[in-house]
């Protein structure tokens, strides 16, 4: 897969979600880089979130890029990064009971 099919996909929170808060009750791997980025670990896949609006704390918006896939990921050879995208946003936004749209 090359470099321009990894790109950011963007979502939008219908309210400020506490990401951090998010990522313990979800039980997902993360590192705090910043006040506004984490390198997130989900379903065999590294994404690096960053907030566009807000901060981690209290996320309006975020972008996140797929880092890497393990060859053990059950996908395709040439998974979706929309598809891996969506996975981890819609097990966050579950967790924390907010909606959310691809800008």
């Amino acid at each position: 897969m090359n470099d321009d099919e990894w790109s950011a996909v963007r979502y939008q929170f219908d309210e400020p979600i506490d990401l951090l808060d998010a990522f313990e009750q979800a039980a997902i791997e993360h590192l705090e880089v910043s006040n506004e980025r984490t390198i997130v670990i989900y379903s065999h896949t590294v994404f690096d979130l960053e907030v566009d609006t807000g901060g981690l704390a209290d996320a309006q918006s975020i972008s996140i890029e797929v880092f890497d896939v393990s060859s053990d990921h059950t996908a395709p050879n040439d998974p979706d990064p929309v598809a891996l995208t969506e996975s981890v946003i819609d097990e966050l936004t579950a967790t924390v009971r907010v909606g959310w749209e691809r800008r």
